[in-house]
Formats: structure tokens, C-alpha cells, sequence
């Protein structure tokens, strides 16, 4: 087929001229987009590691990670295909996305409440709100994929790498100053911007590693990125792993920390006895053999980990029975404040810390009714996880039992500024929990009545 122009010029075959892409050719593209998010996705597990931020822009709580980079882009490719939700997360998608939708609403909640302390809340609110968007943004990513052997051991090298380095740093910031001194050269110094993150490296603080500033938020991630590696590989030994985590969550002097840690430890021990009884012997054995040496380093942190043992002690509270206690006056004071809280951002502006306990915090924050929401949830995942009967589920399970166990002394499973990309790692966790030994080899959801499972171009 041929056409000509006008005056006479020669024919010119359509044949070269430029068109439009088919959507035949655009299909094509949504699985290397799909190749290109797991890959992300991957390096966004390893990269946990390392919390400290990029750039120094905005307020200090938004500062840019690694991890805030690789989310953006990784969200950026998932946005050009269309694919649903795998079949099995579905409900506990919904359920998150209700969770999103409320936080948005307890955010508005501030307007209603007028507290005088808005221009602290704000920004507050702002992170909590964005910090959740975060994690319905990984759930989401991870939630469309096909979690086949291979992506799992891709990930799963990744995850040791992360986990490695974690315990690693951990240790060497313990004993030595370098890596905080190192990176105090980088992050800015004494512009009444950098927040807390001054702290990392002007006190010299023991037992951060790469991670950040928050002691809470070092054991935190050291537990949750040790459980996802064991889910990772369920069927092998897992010693190693555990000792890991016992020892990372010792030196970093979290006291909830260690306290999550072993029970996951314990728990573990019922699954499988063998291992945990290697691991505590490991422990014992090593601990014996090393005490000599670092007695001197490690008095004061045993000392400060051998307060558990007396929790009754409000001394050994560091303030936070203060806290507590200026939390339930609020919440007393004010029955509409206890029914729908103050709103989200609030609790740092009203009283000049958070709760540092997860429930007093959603209580102020969000009420009786954030409060269930949250409960609802988490009876959720466990029902969910329950079910399943998998090594992963398993492990997910006396995972969350531990944070949960931490949450006493901090808000481990609530937006924190102080708790980096916790919360989107967690998202991701739940999902290669929450999915099906069987479904790892399938191209089409478990269950049939949803049909096939489609993967396109977003047009």
C-alpha cells in the first residue's frame, strides 16, 4: 500500500512511516517490569543494613535512605503494569488499606482537636501517615509477584548479605568508635536540623552499627531481618542465625530488644528443640570463654541488660513510668480524646516524647478505635498465619510474638521517626509469610475461581 502527497511528490510507503506501539508491544514490557521490581525489592532487603540517610534535605525525618531511594523506583516500575494482588493476600490487603484509610482520617483528626501544638503534629503526622503509605506501597509491590524458588533465593542472598553486615557493624560499633566518627563527617553537624541523628555520632553511643540512632529500632531490625532470613530458608540450620540475633541484640543495649529476641529464641526452641539447644550452648560456652577478655567492655552493659531481671523497678524504667503516667492523665482527662485520640503526630507535641509503649501510643493517637483496628489486624495475620502450617508461617508467627513482646517498652509496630523503613520491611516479611508452600512454582493464583493471572502494561 502506497500513498503520495500533494505537488506531485513521490509515493512514500506507510510502511516507514513512525506509529504508534501496539498494545501487543507494551504487553511485553510488564514482565521485565515485573523482573525489574523484584530485583529492586531485593536490593531494597539488603540494603537495611545500612539506615543511615543520603541527603540532608527536608525536615530530619524524611531524610532519604538507600532503602527511601530503591521504594521510589521500585514503586515507579510497578505503576507501568497491571497485575492484582495474589489470591491468598487479598484479605489482609483490604485490611491493610482500611488501616491507611483511618490513619489519614486520625491525621485530619488533628484539625478537629486543636491541641495548640499543630505546628509540632504536622510534621509528625505527616511522616506517620507517609511511613504507612510506604508500607501499603511494598505490600502492594511484593503482594503482584510470583514468589517462585528462584526470586526467594535471590532474596535470600541478599537478606544474609543485610543480616551480616547488620551483626557485624553491630559488634564494631560496640567496641570501637570508627564507623560513627567515619560517618559524622558526613551527615551535617550542628545546624539545628539534624534531629537525633546528632547523637549518632557526637555521644559516641555503643552498639548502632549502620543502622541509626534509636537503640529499640537496632534490635528491632536485627530480629526482624534474622527471622526473615530463616524464613528464607526454613528447611536448614538455622544456629547461626539465632546466635546472631542474640548477640546483636544484646551489644546494642536495647533492653526490650534482647527481651523480644530470646523469647523469639524460646520459641523457636519449641519448633525445634535441637537448634535451640546448640544455640544456647553456643552462647554459654562462648560467653565463658570470652568473659575474661571483655570484662572490662562489657560490665556496664551487663549490668544495664541484668535490670530485666527486675522490671518492677521503676528506676530501671529511665523515665518512662513519667511518661506513662502523664499518657493516662491525658487519656483520662478526656473521654472523647480515649474514644478517637488526639490524632496522628500528636503525641510527641502534646507531651514532649512518645510513649515508648505501643498501646499507651496508639490509645493517645488514634483511640479505642485505633487501638481495635490495630488488634483486628494483627488477629488477622495470625489466623492467616496460623493456617498456612508452613516453616514460614511458623517462624512469622514467634516473630511477631517478639515485637509484640518489645512494644511494652516501645512502638515498635507504629510509625516511629525513629524507626526507619521498619514498617515497609515488615510488609515485605508478611507477604513471603503469608504465601503458600505450593504457590511458589505457580503461575496462577491458588485459588481458581479468580481466574488467570494477568500481567500488562498500565495504560
Amino acid at each position: 500500500m502506497r500513498s503520495s502527497t500533494s505537488g506531485g511528490s513521490r509515493d512514500v510507503p506507510l510502511d516507514w512511516l513512525p506509529s504508534a506501539p501496539t498494545v501487543t508491544q507494551l504487553a511485553r514490557t510488564a514482565p521485565w517490569l515485573e523482573r525489574a521490581v523484584t530485583w529492586l525489592l531485593g536490593a531494597f532487603i539488603g540494603v537495611q543494613c545500612f539506615g543511615l540517610p543520603l541527603l540532608g534535605v527536608g525536615p530530619w525525618a524524611l531524610w532519604p535512605t538507600m532503602a527511601d531511594v530503591l521504594f521510589w523506583v521500585a514503586l515507579l516500575c510497578a505503576a507501568l503494569y497491571r497485575c492484582p494482588v495474589q489470591p491468598y493476600l487479598r484479605t489482609v490487603w483490604g485490611a491493610l488499606l482500611s488501616v491507611g484509610a483511618l490513619s489519614v482520617g486520625s491525621f485530619l483528626l488533628l484539625l478537629v482537636m486543636r491541641d495548640g501544638h499543630l505546628g509540632v503534629a504536622g510534621p509528625f503526622g505527616v511522616f506517620q501517615v507517609f511511613k504507612l503509605l510506604q508500607l501499603l506501597g511494598v505490600f502492594w509491590m511484593a503482594g503482584r509477584l510470583s514468589l517462585g524458588r528462584d526470586v526467594l533465593r535471590s532474596w535470600e542472598g541478599a537478606a544474609r548479605v543485610g543480616f551480616l553486615v547488620i551483626v557485624v557493624t553491630i559488634i564494631w560499633t560496640y567496641f570501637s568508635p570508627a564507623i560513627p566518627q567515619f560517618f559524622g563527617d558526613v551527615l551535617p553537624r550542628g545546624r539545628g536540623a539534624s534531629g537525633p541523628w546528632e547523637s549518632y555520632y557526637l555521644h559516641n553511643e555503643r552498639g548502632l552499627g549502620t543502622l541509626g540512632y534509636n537503640h529499640a529500632y537496632v534490635a528491632a531490625m536485627v530480629l526482624l531481618q534474622g527471622a526473615f532470613l530463616m524464613m528464607l530458608r526454613p528447611a536448614r540450620n538455622h544456629t547461626w542465625i539465632l546466635l546472631g540475633i542474640v548477640v546483636a541484640c544484646f551489644l546494642s543495649g536495647a533492653r526490650a530488644g534482647l527481651v523480644g529476641a530470646v523469647l523469639f529464641v524460646l520459641l523457636e526452641g519449641l519448633r525445634t528443640p535441637l537448634r535451640s539447644t546448640l544455640t544456647v550452648l553456643a552462647v554459654g560456652v562462648a560467653g565463658l570463654f570470652a568473659m575474661p577478655y571483655l570484662h572490662a567492655d562489657l560490665n556496664t552493659l551487663i549490668a544495664r541488660q541484668a535490670t530485666i531481671l527486675d522490671a518492677g523497678d521503676t528506676g530501671n524504667l529511665a523515665g518512662r513510668g513519667d511518661i506513662w503516667q502523664t499518657y493516662l492523665s491525658g487519656l483520662s482527662s478526656d473521654p472523647f480524646r480515649l474514644l478517637l485520640g488526639s490524632g496522628m503526630g500528636s503525641a510527641v507535641a502534646n507531651n514532649g516524647s512518645n510513649a515508648h509503649m505501643l498501646v499507651l501510643q496508639v490509645l493517645y493517637e488514634t483511640g479505642v478505635v485505633g487501638l481495635t483496628v490495630m488488634g483486628l489486624l494483627f488477629w488477622l495475620l495470625f489466623r492467616q498465619l496460623g493456617q498456612l502450617k508452613t516453616g514460614r508461617s511458623g517462624i512469622a508467627m514467634n516473630l511477631l510474638v517478639g515485637l509484640w513482646a518489645t512494644s511494652f517498652a516501645a512502638e515498635t509496630l507504629y510509625p516511629n521517626s525513629a524507626f526507619g523503613s521498619f514498617l515497609p520491611m515488615l510488609a515485605l516479611v508478611l507477604v513471603v509469610a503469608l504465601t503458600p508452600a505450593h504457590s511458589e512454582t505457580l503461575q496462577e493464583p491458588v485459588t481458581p475461581v479468580s481466574g488467570p493471572r494477568i500481567v500488562e502494561w498500565e495504560d
